[in-house]
């Protein structure tokens, strides 16, 4: 450690689809702590092993109580502090705000994604365009039923907070009730998630509205709102919500990408964000135009920050670690590609035999990223279980036919051999 120096700390690294968030983190002329509540092997790649407090991240009091007490006891000064991962955010905006540091109100923290509810009533009695909701305290059949009468159909029911849609599910007609509570119970454990061993078991049921999903995406600083760019998702198929793909910049007309950022900025004011990142969901309805789905006080998660650094040289991570120091702003956006990223999922069950992947796309530098998940001898996982996809890539181009062309030719030659079939797993 060197005390010339300034300290920061990160809550929670966010697993090994965070570790680009470190990777930044290194470039800084900065100490590293890290608080989290689960230690990989690989953890200590990053950070030296006594820079790390084990500690309850999910639980302020206790969070509190534990940096303190670590910091205090070595005469180490804390000079900031954030976390990059959504089921931390509340409690790094008490902890900061106790210890006088920059981030995110307490207050504000809990009324985005954090806390659905809150935040749809906050967007409410502002007249913020949302879908018609109604609150569940527990998952009973009548009071599913009743809230169903309420609402109509189509409906979705979703967790109060959430991760990666688990629990949340699209409720049509000729729905089996039995059928949506047993999936509800077995994606809302915490032996499926570890953030859901706070939940109460509150859900919103709320009202399915039409069109696709896009997300507004960028950081607010010293009440300055910086959008770094709008994301346009491709969804998996209905009534599960998994996200397949996303397009940088999402290409729709300059005319509604402009009401996105318009809903997104009085989002925003309304609900108090300012020192942190934001990742706002909305649906664009096809008579109503941006609806608001959510909106989360912190950067983009996935592969979503990567993709705007591509697209637009903005790098998300790098420049919310300067809001939390204190640093002046550098944000400036500049288009650089048209990006896609992709998970492509199996659409029948059925046994892996073989995987073939042209060795031409690993020196192909517009596929910045390549992985295949699936392995030969295993069995596919498919709806309505949650899915695994057979492999995952991320394009670049100049254009967005070029960038069409290049989806095309990679899911053309990339196969698949299921039991005695060699199939291509292009989406039809």
């Amino acid at each position: 450690m060197s005390r010339n120096k300034r300290n920061f700390l990160l809550v929670e690294h966010g697993g090994s689809r965070k570790q680009f968030t470190l990777d930044v983190l290194l470039e800084e002329d900065i100490n590293i702590y890290i608080a989290t509540s689960t230690m990989p092997e690989w953890l200590t790649e990053y950070v030296p092993k006594e820079h790390i407090i084990q500690t309850d991240t999910y639980n302020s009091v206790s969070l509190l109580s534990d940096i303190v007490t670590y910091f205090e006891s070595r005469k180490i000064t804390l000079h900031a502090m954030g976390t990059f991962f959504e089921h931390t955010v509340t409690q790094t905006a008490d902890v900061a705000h106790a210890l006088g540091l920059i981030g995110i109100d307490p207050g504000a923290a809990r009324r985005s994604s954090c806390n659905k509810l809150l935040m749809r009533i906050y967007c409410r009695n502002a007249k913020i365009p949302t879908p018609r909701f109604t609150v569940l305290q527990n998952i009973e059949v009548q009071k599913i039923l009743n809230a169903i009468e309420s609402v109509g159909i189509p409906c979705v029911i979703k967790p109060i907070f959430g991760s990666e849609s688990y629990g949340t599910i699209k409720i049509e007609e000729n729905y089996n009730i039995q059928d949506i509570i047993s999936e509800i119970h077995a994606s809302t454990g915490s032996n499926k998630k570890e953030v859901f061993k706070n939940f109460n078991g509150t859900f919103l049921l709320e009202e399915y509205l039409p069109g696709p999903v896009i997300s507004v995406d960028g950081i607010v600083v010293d009440n300055t709102i910086h959008v770094a760019g709008i994301v346009e998702f491709i969804m998996g198929p209905e009534p599960r919500f998994t996200q397949e793909a996303n397009y940088i910049p999402a290409r729709f007309p300059e005319v509604v990408l402009n009401q996105a950022i318009d809903m997104t900025k009085e989002i925003i004011k309304t609900l108090g964000f300012n020192n942190t990142g934001f990742h706002c969901e909305l649906r664009i309805t096809p008579e109503q135009g941006p609806i608001l789905l959510e909106i989360a006080a912190r950067l983009p998660g996935g592969p979503l920050q990567p993709g705007h650094l591509k697209s637009s040289g903005i790098n998300l991570t790098k420049e919310l670690l300067h809001v939390w120091l204190g640093d002046t702003s550098t944000i400036k956006s500049e288009r650089k590609h048209f990006i896609l990223q992709k998970a492509v999922f199996p659409k029948r069950s059925g046994k892996i035999i073989r995987t073939y992947v042209p060795k031409d796309i690993a020196n192909n530098k517009t596929i910045w990223d390549f992985a295949m998940i699936v392995e030969p001898n295993e069995e596919i996982v498919t709806y309505p279980n949650i899915p695994k996809p057979f492999y995952y890539y991320a394009i670049h181009a100049s254009s967005k036919e070029a960038l069409e062309e290049l989806s095309v030719d990679i899911e053309s030659r990339v196969l698949i051999e299921i039991q005695d079939t060699n199939v291509n797993h292009e989406v039809k």
